[in-house]
């Protein structure tokens, strides 16, 4: 699982790469429930977490925060202190709304703006911010942590990550090039659907250079005795000029 979990963000980051400009060092916009999610998981502190997760070494990672996040935690209690503590080592978003004026996830609706002009990635727990996050015209990667990890949510437009390819090729052709050829847009997306008839025999083959090879005489192996006989061993002659002997 941890294999596809991998390769599935991989193929998310790669279409955010080429259809929205993402780049590294990647900008990561992680609010309060996130931090704490990660500690009651166990999956360890959040900043180092979300780069493991991004395929980058944390130096090519800027993780951010709000004031208004910051002021949330403090609020919470004792049981949230240490996901407040991690807030003071994470990079402030600058301006925004003050603590007071917003809550925490209006501020990082504010920092996205209407186009995420600062390409932030988002990391939250809130199915209400994602709702919103959703709703911005350029493209914001969601990131939230589960009992196996941390897991992207697809792009809006999922369909467009297994079409980018053929995407390129038509807008590679102008409008006035399409009228010329006589074609419209749709006639381009239609050569990746056609469907042949076609079919190609198959080459034979020569014959197997094994097979010509001359085949090795079988020779038999000696007969084994019976298991009732004994071998007779076979008895040494004394010489007969061993003795001095006389008349």
């Amino acid at each position: 699982m941890r294999v596809k979990r991998a390769r599935k963000v991989r193929k998310y980051l790669r279409y955010y790469r080429t259809a929205h400009g993402f780049r590294e060092p990647y900008k990561v916009i992680v609010d309060g429930n996130f931090i704490a999610a990660c500690e009651k998981l166990h999956l360890g502190i959040a900043k180092d977490v979300v780069a493991k997760y991004l395929g980058s070494s944390p130096k090519d990672v800027k993780v951010f925060t709000t004031r208004c996040v910051q002021d949330e935690l403090r609020k919470m209690g004792h049981e949230y202190k240490s996901a407040s503590a991690q807030t003071k080592n994470l990079h402030l978003v600058g301006g925004g709304p003050a603590p007071g004026e917003a809550t925490a996830a209006a501020s990082i609706v504010d920092a996205c703006g209407n186009d995420n002009a600062e390409r932030f990635v988002v990391c939250t727990q809130d199915e209400k911010l994602k709702e919103k996050l959703m709703a911005i015209d350029g493209a914001v990667p969601i990131v939230f942590a589960h009992t196996s990890g941390l897991q992207m949510e697809p792009p809006k437009d999922a369909t467009a990550v297994g079409l980018a390819s053929q995407e390129e090729n038509v807008e590679g052709l102008s409008a006035k090039e399409l009228e010329a050829l006589g074609l419209d847009e749709a006639d381009v997306r239609n050569v990746y659907k056609v469907r042949t008839n076609v079919q190609f025999k198959k080459k034979k083959g020569g014959k197997n250079p094994l097979s010509c090879l001359k085949k090795k005489p079988k020779t038999s192996a000696p007969a084994a005795p019976a298991s009732g006989e004994k071998k007779k061993r076979a008895r040494r002659k004394k010489s007969g000029g061993g003795g001095l002997g006389g008349d």
